[in-house]
């Protein structure tokens, strides 16, 4: 055991000894400090916005400007009155043709000029009466009717739509700007103004689909009137769409 634990003791002191015979680890050379350059301008990055035009947060957006009351009736009952004129009378005018047909010297035909054997005539037809006919002409204007007062119910509805998203392009537009400065500053992270970024997106949105309702609905109303009074409705919608 003695000459066992005297074999290590010898073996350690030597691996020691070879240890500190070791030669010292090269220097390294100290790393210069980093000197900036002035001809290099790195500009930080700045979310740009919707309009992508520079915004003052700090000028409030307008007002949203009352609306003006339309008058819904009278806007139905322009376009009810400017349909095209109907014949009162429901006069009819038909052109028949017919053949004489001969059984020995009898003739029968409805025919009594006895000039041809074919004939063609132009008849008159008058109804005085005919329920059938009446019912035809009500549902017809029921119909009629219904889709106008649907096209008046789209068109106020697209109206106060463009409005309102006007009103909130115009706040959050102001919104956007306002989160732009902060997140240049430090002051927020870049989250918040994307936030401001996807509501004007969205109130863009609904303004581009509120004015393509309201050209639908004016061309829609217009287009049920005759030539002469085409004209004179448009202009008059488009007035309140001014408004």
């Amino acid at each position: 055991m003695k000459i066992v634990l005297t074999a290590l003791l010898m073996a350690s002191s030597i691996c020691l000894g070879d240890i500190a015979e070791l030669p010292p680890p090269p220097r390294q050379p100290p790393i210069p400090p980093l000197v900036p350059n002035p001809d290099l301008k790195v500009q930080p990055y700045r979310i740009p916005t919707f309009s992508g035009k520079p915004n003052d947060f700090k000028k409030f957006a307008p007002a949203m400007l009352p609306a003006m009351k339309v008058d819904s009736d009278m806007l139905f009952n322009a376009v009810v009155n400017c349909f095209p004129e109907r014949v009162p009378w429901g006069l009819q005018v038909d052109m028949v043709g017919g053949a004489r047909m001969s059984e020995g010297n009898a003739i029968t035909t409805f025919d009594n000029s006895g000039l041809a054997k074919y004939y063609v005539g132009v008849v008159a037809k008058l109804p005085l009466y005919s329920s059938e006919e009446l019912n035809k002409q009500r549902q017809s204007e029921l119909t009629r009717r219904e889709s106008i007062a649907g096209n008046v119910k789209t068109f106020l509805s697209a109206l106060a739509s463009q409005r309102r998203a006007k009103r909130q392009i115009g706040l959050y537009t102001s919104l956007e700007a306002r989160s732009q400065e902060r997140v240049a500053l430090g002051l927020a992270d870049t989250t918040e103004q994307i936030g401001f970024l996807e509501k004007v997106i969205e109130a863009q949105s609904q303004l581009d689909d509120s004015e393509a309702a309201l050209d639908g609905s004016r061309l829609a109303l217009s287009g049920q009137c005759r030539d002469e009074m085409v004209e004179v409705l448009n202009n008059h919608i488009l007035s309140l769409i001014s408004e």
